[in-house]
């Protein structure tokens, strides 16, 4: 566009410098009237041409044709998304472990006073018959270890007191017991002499389990042996299927014991015990032998174990083992 503008100036000049060249001498005035009038407007027209070309050179820009000046912004760059960390689930509680897996943990505190007297062990068979043998802490006849034991630290799951022999568990022991008790322990009493301490610290342990002493038990030499059978009064309890299926107790022709061999236990009125086996086989309530309680954590037999028959005496101490010890396990995973 200055370049056109440029060259319009310069013809303008040429032709003005044409336009005003001094006239010769000799000259006619009015001509050179003439020519100068006509160079005037040859210069503007030239000018008026000059303007038009930079008038089409330049086009005047409307307000309708100016256009916002458009920022540019900074170049936006999708970014991927990030999938959500899936919330770990918090570790569950370890599975409790299953009966036959706790059995290998269990802790058992067994006094047998008829242990070592040339006797047959039959509880100790029925303990290694379980394979519980090194879960348990046998003291024998022992009544200062039984003490000694009952009062330390050790959580015992399953205690055993079986008395037989003809010395007396009584006193301060069911004091300890009844600790014990409060615990959850399961426990199985063997004992004969009911009668001879029923009013003494025993009660409040028999209480616990809702029993109470109903009658002595004697035998003489001239007596018929079938007179001392023990029925089962609750056949169908595990007590007589787990692990051994049991039938009534026959009372071994070499019996142990004359005298006083043993009592026979009553239920309390509105108690939970059950009688599960007697000497009556049509009493529920009365002249029982062996009594549950504390849903199944305890077991009372009143007679002696020396006086049935081996083979059965061991399979039915295996069945107060294996099924205390089950009641045991329910109440620790309540």
């Amino acid at each position: 566009m200055r370049k056109t503008f440029i060259l319009g100036l310069l013809l303008m000049f040429s032709l003005l410098l044409t336009s005003c060249e001094f006239p010769s001498s000799g000259s006619d005035p009015s001509l050179e009237s003439t020519r100068i009038a006509l160079g005037i407007q040859q210069t503007s027209m030239a000018m008026d041409q000059t303007r038009a070309a930079q008038e089409e050179e330049s086009p005047v820009i409307t307000e309708e044709a100016v256009q916002p000046t458009y920022t540019l912004y900074p170049t936006f760059t999708i970014q991927p998304v990030e999938e959500p960390e899936e919330e770990e689930e918090p570790p569950t509680e370890e599975a409790a472990m299953s009966f036959e897996e706790w059995l290998d943990e269990v802790d058992i505190l067994l006094y047998d006073d008829m242990y070592g007297l040339g006797q047959s062990p039959v509880i100790e068979h029925a303990i290694d018959g379980l394979g519980l043998g090194s879960n348990t802490k046998n003291v024998g006849g022992a009544m200062g270890d039984l003490l000694s034991n009952l009062n330390s630290a050790m959580q015992w799951d399953l205690i055993i007191i079986a008395a037989e022999s003809r010395d007396s568990i009584s006193g301060d022991y069911f004091d300890v017991l009844a600790d014990h008790i409060d615990r959850g322990t399961a426990m199985i009493f063997e004992i004969w002499y009911i009668d001879d301490i029923n009013y003494g610290r025993i009660l409040p342990v028999m209480q616990r389990c809702g029993i109470s002493f109903h009658k002595d038990w004697q035998r003489n030499p001239q007596d018929n042996l079938y007179d001392f059978l023990i029925y089962l009064l609750e056949p169908s309890d595990p007590m007589f299927s787990q692990p051994n299926i049991m039938s009534m107790l026959i009372p071994s022709r070499s019996f142990l014991w004359l005298g006083d061999i043993g009592d026979t236990l009553e239920i309390n009125a509105g108690s939970n015990a059950v009688l599960l086996a007697g000497t009556q086989p049509k009493y529920y309530d009365a002249y029982g032998t062996i009594a549950e309680c504390l849903d199944g954590r305890m077991v009372w037999q009143t007679f002696s174990t020396h006086d049935y028959l081996d083979e059965d005496m061991i399979a039915m101490w295996q069945n107060y083992i294996y099924n205390t010890l089950l009641a045991r396990y329910d109440y620790l995973n309540e």
